[in-house]
This record gives structure tokens, C-alpha cells and sequence, in this order.
């Protein structure tokens, strides 16, 4: 352990600057509670889920090929397709954080907004053209840092799965851990499928400023 990172939580004091604004953004509102008895069954009660998303992923290979397509003609994304593949990365997301116990609840199956690890995007804009069609050459890069943090995002899992089963939440840093993961994931999700050209950024969290109260103004 360092003085710079003394623990697995990879959330920076917000010292250490504002992180930049992302097309791509992780909204977590968990407390961090897990019940034992879905904890200890979560890969068990996941299976709908994985054969769901296998599904699922085949209609949004098909749809990203059209999406291509359209904005190396029109220069934007078409909007319907955006929407599809926008919920897709939505669903990985949530499905993700369940089975590896960075979210408790167990997730829909559409990928609506709400579950407590979730996912927003911006609108659909323009985008380069040549960006759009050199997409996954130049994803190679993020997609091999992905596989890192996929890494990660299993041992966040096992680690957190004999947390949980034994004190009934998810420690601070090992859920803020696998968030970080969850984050990068739709972001490089979401450049290969062509919902932002803005390449995914791989800097961790920085902590949100605490308001000074009345006491710390007159301490």
C-alpha cells in the first residue's frame, strides 16, 4: 500500500481535480447492503439474464452494422438505433454490476433508466466520418484495457461475494472498484457501437466537494 492509493478504492479526493465531462457517465446510488441469500444464488439467478443478453447481442451486432452505415453517410447516428443500442449498453451495465455484487437489486430486462448502478448518455450529435469508420481499429486499444478491467471486475466479485455473505453489504472500496470497471466497459461499449466519438476515458472517479458548513466557515 501507498500513500497515493492506501486502499482498492480507486476514488480520488476531489484535490486531485474534476474529472472531464464524459458522454458516457456512471450515476451509482447504492448502499452498499446485499442480502446473503440472493448473494450466495447470484450467478444461479443471473442465468435468465446471460441467455437474454446473448439474444440481445446478436440484434445489436446486426443494429451497430446499420448504425454504421448511416453515420458514414449522414455524419450522425440514426435516432431509433441510438435508442436500441443505448438501452443495450444500459443492460450490460446493470447486468454486470448485479452478477458481480457491484448493484443488489435483480435488473429488468430492457435496460430502463433506474436501477441503482446506471448508465447516461448525451444525445446523439455529429461525428467524424473517418472516426466512425476506423470505429474498432481504433477501439483496439480500449478494448485491451477493458480485458484489464473485466479482470478487475471478477475479482471485485469474488472478493465482494464472501464480503457479503458475511457482514450483508459491500465494502466502500471493492464496490467503487468495480464501478470504475462497470464505467470504462460502456464507455468502450458505447464507442464501438458508435453512440459517442468521444474515446473512452480510463482516469479514475474523483470524490464530489463537500459543501463547507457553518462551522468550517468560522473554523
Amino acid at each position: 500500500m501507498t500513500p497515493t492509493y492506501p486502499s482498492s478504492d480507486p476514488t480520488l479526493p476531489h484535490e486531485a481535480g474534476a474529472a472531464p465531462k464524459l458522454p458516457i457517465r456512471l450515476v451509482v446510488d447504492d448502499d452498499r447492503r446485499r442480502s446473503r441469500l440472493t448473494t450466495f444464488f447470484r450467478l444461479f439467478l443471473a442465468v435468465p439474464h446471460i441467455v437474454w443478453l446473448f439474444l440481445w447481442a446478436v440484434l445489436a451486432s446486426l443494429a451497430a452494422i446499420v448504425q454504421w452505415l448511416v453515420t458514414l453517410v449522414r455524419g450522425r447516428p440514426a435516432a431509433p438505433l441510438f435508442r436500441f443500442l443505448a438501452a443495450y449498453v444500459r443492460y450490460q451495465t446493470h447486468l454486470g454490476a448485479y452478477v458481480w455484487l457491484v448493484g443488489n437489486p435483480f435488473p429488468g430486462f430492457v435496460g430502463a433508466r433506474g436501477y441503482p448502478i446506471d448508465v447516461e448518455i448525451d444525445a446523439p450529435g455529429r461525428q467524424s466520418r473517418w472516426v466512425a469508420g476506423f470505429r474498432l481499429l481504433l477501439a483496439i486499444p480500449a478494448f485491451i484495457l477493458n480485458s484489464a478491467l473485466n479482470s478487475l471486475l471478477l475479482t471485485v466479485g469474488v472478493a465482494g461475494w464472501f464480503a457479503a455473505l458475511a457482514i450483508g453489504r459491500m465494502p466502500l472500496g471493492l464496490r467503487n472498484a468495480g464501478a470504475h470497471a462497470l464505467h470504462y466497459n460502456a464507455q468502450v461499449n458505447g464507442y464501438a457501437l458508435l453512440l459517442t466519438d468521444r474515446y473512452p476515458f480510463s482516469g479514475p472517479p474523483v470524490e464530489e466537494p463537500v459543501a463547507p458548513t457553518l462551522f468550517d466557515a468560522w473554523a
